[in-house]
């Protein structure tokens, strides 16, 4: 199984299958752009019809990063760690674009997020267990 990652405007773009190749990649957008904003990027995997199934994760930030999934049938939620309070708000490009995180969205620290990102790898897509999950959160 392999899964596209997608950072910037869309146009820089991997394709991984492994998790040292998904960490190697994450490594290397995360050292590139250190002197940038963090950023935020999109895992995608293959199969969703209507929808497609991703997971977006924010690197770069020494702290925290975000979490949020959409599945093959177009729900989406946020991830967080339950035992964490939310972090600092945060501006982080998202294709391009400067996006605040708030606080609410920033309950998770980097490890747990790139877990998330193994394990959405690993599953083909599949929401990770690695966080909790909240859907009907605004903003």
């Amino acid at each position: 199984m392999s899964i596209d990652i997608t950072w910037e405007r869309g146009d820089s773009a991997a394709s991984v299958s492994t998790v040292a190749e998904l960490d190697a990649t994450l490594d290397t957008i995360s050292h590139a752009h250190t002197a940038h904003l963090p950023y935020c990027v999109t895992l995608v995997a293959p199969g969703g019809d209507d929808f497609p199934v991703m997971l977006d994760i924010c690197i770069g930030h020494p702290e925290r990063s975000i979490a949020y999934h959409v599945a093959a049938d177009g729900s989406s939620a946020w991830g967080y760690q339950p035992d964490l309070k939310p972090g600092p708000t945060f501006t982080f490009d998202y294709a391009g674009t400067p996006t605040d995180a708030w606080p609410e969205r920033t309950r998770l620290t980097n490890t747990t997020a790139r877990e998330a990102a193994r394990q959405f790898l690993a599953t083909g897509g599949q929401r990770p267990r690695a966080l909790a999950w909240e859907t009907g959160l605004s903003r």
